[in-house]
């Protein structure tokens, strides 16, 4: 691809953009108003993030570098050059949270909780109990030449240098990483094993001399990819995959010491990486374990309130949901409204003797799902349940391996995995005999049917009964069960069908209509935004004219405000307390108003490589509260909301002059336990 100035000067690079994303997280864990446990939790969610980020774009990127070096993103950085910028910001972004942990751990230990990370004679009472927790530790000391043992990537290790020879110690068990020690009541103390380690070193060998001693941690890149091209079946592909994915290629060594040391060269050469994959942190390694004490009992003044989603009054009664399905439209916004509902919906088709077919598709359902559970019950009573398990969603594929074996137990038809292609719509279908008529109960939403997620994600579903929708829905399942090509659709945009060549065609049909009577508006909200064509049509919206105002969470490679290009484009992140998820896609159209809701972001992956569906809000009511509370609701938000600016960064929406605060998750979360008093979903919602 030739990639010239104008194209450079039109996008962001992605994965910068990403790394962008994740410092906004560590504002969070940087800022003193959110509460202590919540900070840590974003301290924690940062290096979760990254370590994903590793496995899959860095380790991407990697791939490209060596295969194609002369290959360019649209913004026109070469894979090579993007390692280079990615290792600096990293660099940058780990010193900021290496301080930003250190207030937090300072100030938990002021409220009570301790977590031990440096260790000198201070920590003695606590040396008995920790010896006693890692009483298996069997650590080999090997020759300097002589190879490294095999290294698990979701492990902390700790490095032993001696003359001539080095020991690798492993903590295996994940939950001896972080020790929980005796303390009064009212705190809780903790210990970093491997740290504790390092301090004890000499005790573990006695008769040795040891040189250094730190902590490390390797990612291996996660490409469980299938090609269309492999032999063998998709499943058993998978299978073998993940069975043997500590094997896979590192793509960085992470080492927990003050400085660069002969020891972490070592490693690094040991383990065939350059010196572009090594970075070093005087910090502790993968926060991931510190979710343990975010979740603490007995610390809930250091957290958000509770939430407790709310059950709207129809939905209160066991089997009532398809009967108020039949009557309207239901909207579900999750968290603030309860998963519980999609969960009894299933739950009640199951038991309900009219319902004959079940169809679903699982992209990530969790390690426990209620909703797997209420297939396999409705399965295993003769219904026909068909469902698609997305092998393929990337880090639970070996969840998903073990729900198409449970569902096939249970008797449940499992549609076959496909190669390549994705199926990442989320959308359900019960079939039920009323009378002479079969009448088609649809869920379609923005989010996984996964019960934790449903919990922390903000997204949206829709139940109804509209035949269109239902039947298109029914043949949308007919041909993932037959394995054919998807038919033509009406009022559902569907990937790869016709979701891209809808999307651009109602970009400039708004084009259209504001060059004929003016007002033409165009409002998204969405995880990421990354297609140059889409990019590219909304700065021909801009430049005619069309106020362009965008929700992006994550990635933007768009670059707004640049006079003569976008300097009608607005674009708006929020990182708050639920992680924004859901996909909106509103365009005024001359005034009809066009509303969509979807699980794809406008990324040429879920365009062109992944089965989605956009799938409009017919009912007039949702869909004027879709557009003015929800999106123009979050486009309002000037606490948690920050604007990025044409240089690409961001900076926080301040509130007017004499105006109010508003955040517009606790408005939602508000208007939800009020169930929706005031609102247009007030009356539909008694």
């Amino acid at each position: 691809m030739m990639i010239n100035h104008l194209s450079r000067r039109q996008f962001f690079n992605r994965n910068m953009s990403w790394l962008s994303f994740n410092d906004r997280v560590l504002g969070e864990a940087a800022d003193r108003s959110v509460p202590l446990l919540e900070r840590l939790r974003f301290a924690a969610i940062v290096s979760s993030n990254l370590n994903e980020f590793f496995m899959v774009r860095v380790a991407e990127a990697a791939r490209l570098a060596r295969k194609d070096p002369s290959r360019r993103s649209p913004d026109g950085l070469s894979a090579a050059q993007a390692i280079v910028q990615i290792r600096e910001e990293v660099l940058r972004q780990k010193s900021r949270q290496a301080s930003v942990l250190e207030d937090i751990f300072n100030e938990l230990r002021r409220a009570g909780i301790t977590v031990h990370s440096r260790f000198d004679g201070a920590q003695a009472p606590f040396d008995a109990e920790i010896w006693r927790k890692l009483k298996n530790l069997n650590p080999a000391v090997k020759k300097s030449s002589d190879p490294l043992p095999e290294l698990k990537g979701d492990r902390i290790h700790v490095f032993v240098r001696f003359p001539g020879e080095y020991a690798v110690i492993t903590i295996n068990e994940r939950e001896l990483r972080l020790l929980r020690l005796a303390s009064p009541d009212g705190t809780a103390v903790f210990a970093l094993a491997e740290r504790w380690l390092c301090s004890k070193v000499h005790e573990l060998f006695k008769d040795r001399e040891v040189i250094e001693v730190f902590p490390f941690k390797i990612i291996r890149e996660h490409d469980l990819r299938y090609s269309p091209d492999d032999e063998d079946p998709v499943e058993d592909y998978i299978e073998h995959q993940s069975l043997n994915k500590q094997r896979s290629r590192v793509v960085r060594l992470e080492v927990d010491a003050p400085y660069y040391s002969e020891g972490a060269m070592f490693l690094a050469s040991a383990l065939r990486l350059d010196s572009a994959s090594l970075y070093r942190f005087d910090m502790p390694l993968d926060l991931k374990s510190m979710f343990a004490v975010c979740s603490l009992p007995g610390f809930e003044r250091l957290k958000y309130p509770a939430i407790l989603p709310a059950v709207p009054g129809p939905f209160r009664n066991a089997g009532r949901i398809m009967r108020t399905i039949k009557k309207h439209d239901i909207m579900l916004h999750h968290p603030y409204d309860s998963f519980d509902i999609v969960v009894n919906f299933l739950k009640e088709a199951a038991a309900d003797p009219a319902v004959t077919e079940i169809y679903h598709v699982a992209y990530r359902a969790g390690p426990r799902s209620p909703v797997m559970e209420a297939l396999k019950e409705a399965a295993s009573k003769g219904k026909k349940v068909v469902v698609y398990v997305e092998v393929k969603a990337r880090f639970d594929e070996e969840n998903n391996l073990r729900w198409m074996k449970e569902l096939r137990a249970a008797g449940a038809r499992v549609i076959p995995p496909f190669k390549g292609t994705k199926v990442h719509s989320k959308v359900t279908q019960v079939i039920r005999k009323e009378g002479l008529e079969n009448i088609a109960y649809t869920h379609l939403g923005t989010g996984n049917y996964h019960y934790g997620t449903a919990r922390q994600y903000t997204d949206i579903g829709i139940l109804t009964c509209d035949r269109e929708i239902g039947a298109e829905v029914y043949g949308y399942f007919n041909s993932l069960a037959a394995g054919r090509p998807l038919p033509r659709f009406k009022k559902l945009l569907v990937a790869p069908v016709n979701l891209s060549s809808s999307v651009m065609r109602l970009i400039r049909e708004e084009i259209s209509f504001h060059r004929q009577s003016g007002g033409g508006l165009i409002m998204a909200k969405m995880n990421s935004l990354v297609d140059p064509d889409v990019i590219k049509a909304l700065y021909a919206a801009s430049s005619a004219g069309v106020k362009v105002r965008l929700l992006v969470r994550g990635i933007c490679c768009l670059k707004p405000g640049i006079k003569g290009l976008s300097e009608n484009i607005k674009v708006l992140s929020i990182v708050d307390r639920f992680l924004e998820h859901s996909r909106i896609f509103y365009f005024r159209a001359g005034g009809a108003g066009k509303l969509f809701l979807s699980s794809a972001d406008w990324m040429p992956r879920n365009f062109y490589s992944r089965y989605e569906i956009a799938f409009p809000v017919s009912d007039p009511l949702l869909k004027r509260y879709v557009k003015e509370e929800i999106l123009e609701g979050g486009l309002a938000d000037n606490v948690k909301a920050r604007q990025l600016q044409a240089d690409g960064t961001y900076d926080r929406v301040k509130q007017a002059a004499g105006g109010k605060p508003l955040r517009s998750q606790f408005r939602f979360a508000s208007l939800a336990r009020s169930s929706y008093k005031g609102t247009l979903l007030e009356k539909r919602l008694l």
